[in-house]
């Protein structure tokens, strides 16, 4: 038996080993895992390796069946191969093999190393998933040939340095916000939305998500989220600056491998799923949307967000790869808001938590706590956005008011009202002044809106909906202008 303290001579020795030392490890390491793990059998596959047998190599089987090798009746897991090439770069008389004025060994035969589909954690662990543990896999499932698995996931990085925008595969302009700054729109086109549409709808659809994320989920929508938090004593909001482009492709990455996908399927799932926006995209940014000097500053790790993996907005995948990134990020605060008996629900990237008690210190005591563990979990809060609302102010939760029952604020009933009520007196052409196709189904869409939050109200716009001539629709040459 060899010393301990041979070995971590040795171990220290390895740190240090060459390329040729690492990829003849390698090459053992992948044999001696590709079958039983007794010690003549990965004797045998590592002599095939190197294409005659040597001594060292049966005492090297029985350091690797002792020191790594799996319990009996189990097979090797795929984590254990660097642990093996460690081991083995590690073993003296391997090390020793490379100083021979014989030769140092060589490789002469490789075993193919393909991790198979891993286990997700136990809470997940009745999820359906397909079993796509080789990229052949992958591409199979997909129905598309490996080269062109690589092209559509841009497996080497090809979008970022691309300078013709036909080769892309998004459709990407910029959209100033009212609040300032400017959003990216990054849509795929049909071909790879085609292909994220169904990892959205088998697998991502088939992870739940938790409980206190309310945006883009299937039976969850924004009323709902507004309902959670109905007649509190204090309403704090928070939002989350950048919250697609903030979520890299590391994150992406490391929930495929979580769900149970092997590194190379996880790599190319991200891919598919990620996007690295080119540089002569980020170029063409609106120069007016940063006003401030301090959105100046901000430009330059900005746009390096953008040119590193991230979730575009407007992938069909992004909003449901954001909420099981974010399920740690929830599971945190949802902790937090119990322990200061306090509700919380996240609706995409709106924050938003209730409390019984409507002590103002006690408010933001839970800011404080709120916002460290934002910012631990690799999230930027906006400062900006961040609102303390008490009971005698007007509470509002994603455009609407909570305070003692759930509405839409007076001025968009009294707004819409009056539209109808001018299109009931002047004929609905006097209303349209965006020009909309279709005025009536627009104007129906917001109806639906109301009758969904305030049934009351919304019966009462339906029947000034109903009186409006429609059939007689006509532009008014007298009365032009939104009556207020």
């Amino acid at each position: 038996m060899i010393s301990q303290a041979a070995m971590d001579e040795f171990s220290d020795r390895s740190s240090y080993a060459s390329a040729a030392q690492r990829r003849v490890a390698t090459a053992l390491a992948r044999a001696c895992m590709a079958g039983e793990a007794s010690p003549p059998a990965m004797r045998a596959r590592a002599e095939r390796v190197l294409g005659h047998p040597a001594p060292w190599l049966v005492p090297l089987a029985l350091h690797l069946h002792f020191e790594c090798a799996p319990p009996a009746g189990e097979v090797w897991h795929p984590r254990q191969h660097d642990q093996v090439v460690s081991a083995i770069l590690a073993f003296p008389a391997f090390l020793a093999a490379f100083e021979q004025p014989e030769g140092a060994p060589g490789v002469r035969a490789y075993y193919p190393f393909h991790q198979p589909m891993g286990h997700p954690p136990e809470p997940l662990a009745g999820l359906l998933l397909p079993s796509l543990a080789t990229i052949g896999d992958l591409a199979d499932w997909l129905e598309m040939t490996p080269s062109l698995l690589d092209w559509y996931a841009d497996a080497a990085a090809w979008s970022v340095r691309s300078r013709v925008e036909k080769r892309d595969h998004y459709h990407s302009h910029w959209v100033a916000k009212a609040a300032g700054g400017a959003r990216l729109i990054e849509a795929p086109k049909e071909n790879l939305r085609f292909i994220q549409r169904r990892i959205l709808r088998e697998i991502l659809n088939r992870v739940p998500v938790h409980e206190a994320a309310q945006g883009c989920v299937r039976g969850r929508s924004v009323v709902d989220n507004a309902r959670r938090h109905l007649g509190s004593a204090l309403l704090l909001e928070l939002d989350l600056r950048d919250f697609f482009v903030g979520i890299s492709g590391a994150r992406v990455h490391a929930l495929f491998r979580t769900l149970g996908y092997p590194r190379e399927t996880a790599r190319y799932l991200t891919g598919l799923t990620t996007r690295c926006s080119p540089a002569w995209l980020l170029r063409q940014v609106p120069q007016e949307a940063y006003p401030s000097p301090e959105e100046r500053r901000r430009r330059r790790d900005w746009a390096r967000q953008f040119m590193g993996r991230h979730l575009p907005q407007g992938a069909p995948t992004s909003p449901a790869l954001a909420n099981l990134c974010a399920y740690r990020l929830d599971l945190r605060l949802a902790g937090a808001a119990r322990e200061c008996q306090a509700g919380y629900s996240r609706y995409v990237d709106d924050l938003v938590f209730s409390c019984a008690d409507g002590d103002l210190a006690r408010g933001r005591r839970i800011v404080s706590m709120v916002q460290e563990i934002i910012l631990e979990e690799g999230y930027s809060p906006n400062w900006r956005k961040t609102r303390l609302a008490p009971a005698c102010a007007s509470q509002r939760i994603t455009g609407l008011v909570v305070n003692e029952r759930l509405n839409l604020p007076r001025a968009e009933y009294d707004t819409l009202k009056a539209i109808l009520t001018n299109c009931r007196r002047h004929g609905p052409a006097s209303q349209n002044h965006r020009g909309v196709a279709d005025f009536a189904s627009h104007l129906r869409g917001r109806l639906s809106w109301f009758r969904q939050v305030n049934p009351e109200r919304g019966a009462r716009l339906q029947a000034l909906f109903d009186a409006v001539p429609w059939e007689h629709d006509r532009p008014d040459d007298s009365v032009p202008g939104l009556a207020r």
